[in-house]
């Protein structure tokens, strides 16, 4: 069972322990009861395209209807597919009964060729619990044809008592757990268009985020078009350039997350670990230079030590000795041919 379907069940634990039948003040979910279905069009969809603006708007007022927990002035197409997490969930369930609202850390992609609005961004569950969503809305004929979420929570370990524990008492604390403190503003680079002369191709921009998983997976830099300010995070932490995290004290030299971008690859700690199963772009904003992508890395969990290039041996800590299948959506920008931005989630 993957760590992000435990979250789910963890947070329906906390939902009985600190919602309890009803909070003062918070708007009691519907269950889809009133979930409202727009007729077709009376023009075809081509004669009125949905824009970048459009796009953008129906994900706010996607998020409007979240936090006002009810399905009501949403315009869901009949037959509107919507997972949370890769789950098939019926709209008005799942995150409509928990979530509260938005941080500040906002990233919009738009897709008007496919119809296609993307969202990166920091979210609240009952005013408590701190998380992180990559979102997918497919709209066709001005309604709402998919929503796909992924959500990444923080884990909540209080010193004394179960009170608040999300983390489960057997869950191991891993080194890149999700820090809610990390998403307060995107990088500027997020948010600027770029230039158009410097625009890649949609298939372009594909082809560049396929060759960095290749790149990942064959622990060679040279794969993948790295640019020399290239840098990542994972899950709110900085996971390049960074004082990095020492694994195996008998190599206090290694620290992960402190090389670049490349170096990180060419190490090969973390590919020798999990490898990509199924993966695919969710959407894929030109005029941006933004690719939100959807990966599932699976580590089988018998590794117990890497060879690390110019190191050594480095034992493996004990939290990734398990079988584990992550839901990593990751977030590109590209500018110029070359990958200047990584925001990963798990």
């Amino acid at each position: 069972m993957s760590k992000t379907r435990v979250n789910l069940a963890l947070l329906g634990a906390l939902c009985i322990a600190v919602c309890g039948v009803a909070s003062p003040g918070f708007a009691g979910p519907d269950d889809g009861k009133s979930l409202v279905y727009l007729p077709a069009p009376a023009s075809p969809a081509s004669s009125t395209p949905c824009d970048r603006a459009c796009l953008n708007g129906f994900v706010d007022r996607y998020f409007d209807a979240l936090v006002s927990h009810c399905t009501c002035n949403v315009p869901f197409a009949p037959e509107v597919k919507y997972t949370e997490n890769g789950e098939l969930v019926k709209p008005g369930e799942g995150l409509w009964k928990t979530f509260t609202g938005r941080g500040t850390y906002r990233v919009y992609l738009a897709d008007p060729a496919t119809g296609e609005a993307g969202y990166y961004g920091d979210i609240d569950e009952f005013g408590i619990l701190r998380g992180t969503m990559a979102l997918r809305l497919k709209v066709k004929d001005r309604r709402i044809a998919e929503v796909e979420m992924i959500v990444a929570r923080e884990q909540l370990r209080p010193k004394g008592g179960l009170g608040l524990n999300t983390a489960g008492i057997m869950t191991p604390k891993m080194i890149d757990e999700l820090r809610p403190s990390g998403f307060v503003s995107p990088a500027s680079a997020l948010l600027e268009p770029v230039p158009a002369a410097e625009r890649a191709t949609q298939e372009q921009l594909i082809a560049i985020t396929d060759r960095y998983f290749e790149a990942f997976a064959q622990s060679k830099s040279s794969v993948a078009p790295f640019a020399d300010n290239c840098s990542r995070r994972e899950n709110g932490i900085a996971a390049t350039n960074s004082d990095g995290t020492v694994v195996d004290p008998a190599q206090p030299a290694f620290r992960v997350f402190s090389g670049s971008c490349a170096q990180e690859i060419d190490r090969g700690f973390f590919s020798a670990l999990s490898k990509v199963g199924d993966r695919r772009p969710l959407v894929v904003d030109v005029k941006q230079g933004l690719v939100l992508d959807l990966a599932f890395l699976d580590d089988e969990g018998n590794v117990k030590s890497v060879s690390v290039s110019g190191v050594g041996d480095v034992k493996v800590p004990a939290e990734f000795l398990r079988p584990i299948t992550y839901i990593e959506p990751q977030l590109f920008k590209i500018e110029a041919g070359k990958i200047r931005e990584i925001e990963g989630l798990s």
